[in-house]
């Protein structure tokens, strides 16, 4: 298998996306300067990303498309899709940027850990005061069969499987804006390699119970795509798309924003106490060689996977490991009893809040069903308290 090939079944999209060339487009701009690590962008970047990013590429791809669809129906319907990816230019490009800015901080979570946010709900917990280990990074979940949307009609549908998160400045008062990035790959396990869905979530809907607050960002996207008086026929037509998109689905949206969301009040109870390693696609050798290395010989090695298209990631959830196998094994599943995060006031006039997991559980045949949910407390003594 040709290096190019290989890299489109990485398990990390920053890695798979690095010869993309949107991807190429965002590294210009973060060695420019015209995006920054706290995701201030320069004043002309969406002029510049919307001509040469969007404008150039319509053109020539809508010829060749006519070529190859030559039903004005069809041509048109997936003129409408590309182009509504491309319109994502616009989000995409700044994000990938802050997230190379930010030294291309990767978590990587353990099968385990990840099947057990899945069946863990938010309570009352809000978004406010979610402290975030780095400015911008990328989550890797691994493929999720559950959570899907369509792709086209011959390759099927497309599986999330990581997302980039980031905090931007969001007004003059200092409050910032919460963004999400979906990155996605095929059922056999081939990335996506255009951007894919975008979500983001304001002051005000941070404020609000999670499963509310991506409730009302997604229908707030949505509407923000209806047609404007001056738009011509292609604007519609990406508007018709991008709206679709979302409002079919929706539901997917939730799952995959939910989980998403509760992999992040993970990270948060783990504190800063975290050191990274080779990705786990990376050959034995480099394993063996990181650990034996020093920092300087790291930073050299870390340097030589990235070129040969492995990574370093921050591997977590191992915690989780030996428990969940032995419950696998020990005891026939029969479902989960449903974990939680909880809010709990302290402090001088319980003026302060955590958050806490209440971890789920596997029940099985013959338990006694009556296992007691662990407790979590998220965050620690670098970590700060939210303020209510």
């Amino acid at each position: 298998m040709y290096a190019t090939d290989r890299l489109k079944f990485s398990p990390y999209a920053p890695v798979r996306n690095q010869k993309e060339f949107w991807w190429k487009y965002s590294t210009d701009a973060a060695r420019a300067g015209m995006v920054l690590k706290d995701g201030r962008v320069a004043d002309n970047l969406m002029v510049r990303i919307q001509e040469d990013l969007v404008d150039s590429t319509i053109a020539p791809l809508l010829r060749q498309l006519k070529q190859e669809f030559p039903d004005p129906a069809e041509c048109g319907h997936i003129a409408g899709k590309v182009f509504a990816k491309l319109a994502e230019m616009r989000h995409w490009v700044p994000l990938a940027a802050q997230f190379i800015n930010c030294g291309r901080q990767i978590f990587d979570l353990t099968d385990e850990v990840v099947e057990m946010l899945e069946h863990t709900d938010f309570g009352d917990c809000t978004l406010e005061g979610l402290n975030l280990p780095y400015e911008a990074f990328f989550v890797r979940f691994g493929k999720r069969e559950a959570i899907h949307l369509p792709f086209d009609d011959e390759q099927g549908d497309e599986y999330l499987d990581g997302a980039f998160i980031a905090k931007t400045p969001y007004d003059e008062q200092g409050n910032l804006r919460l963004k999400f990035g979906f990155s996605t790959c095929k059922k056999g396990g081939e990335g996506v390699m255009l951007p894919g869905y975008f979500l983001d979530f304001t002051p005000q809907e941070q404020a609000m119970p999670v499963a509310l607050a991506i409730e009302h960002a997604i229908a707030r996207r949505s509407s923000s795509f209806m047609d404007k008086p001056d738009d011509d026929d292609i604007a519609k037509a990406i508007n018709s798309h991008r709206r679709g998109e979302i409002e079919d689905g929706g539901e997917i949206l939730k799952q995959a924003s939910s989980l998403i969301v509760n992999a992040l009040f993970y990270l948060e109870s783990l504190g800063t106490q975290r050191s990274p390693e080779p990705s786990r696609d990376a050959p034995t050798q480099y394993t063996v060689r990181w650990e034996q290395a020093n920092p300087v010989q790291r930073e050299k090695l870390k340097s030589r996977l990235l070129s040969e298209g492995y990574t370093t990631v921050y591997l977590l959830g191992r915690e989780f490991s030996s428990s969940s196998s032995a419950a696998q094994g020990g005891v026939r599943r029969t479902h989960w009893r449903r974990g939680h995060w909880r809010r709990q006031h302290h402090g001088a006039g319980n003026s302060l809040i955590r958050r806490k997991w209440i971890k789920p559980q596997i029940i099985g045949a013959g338990s006694e069903d009556e296992i007691k949910g662990h407790i979590y407390a998220v965050g620690n003594t670098e970590s700060p308290d939210t303020r209510h």
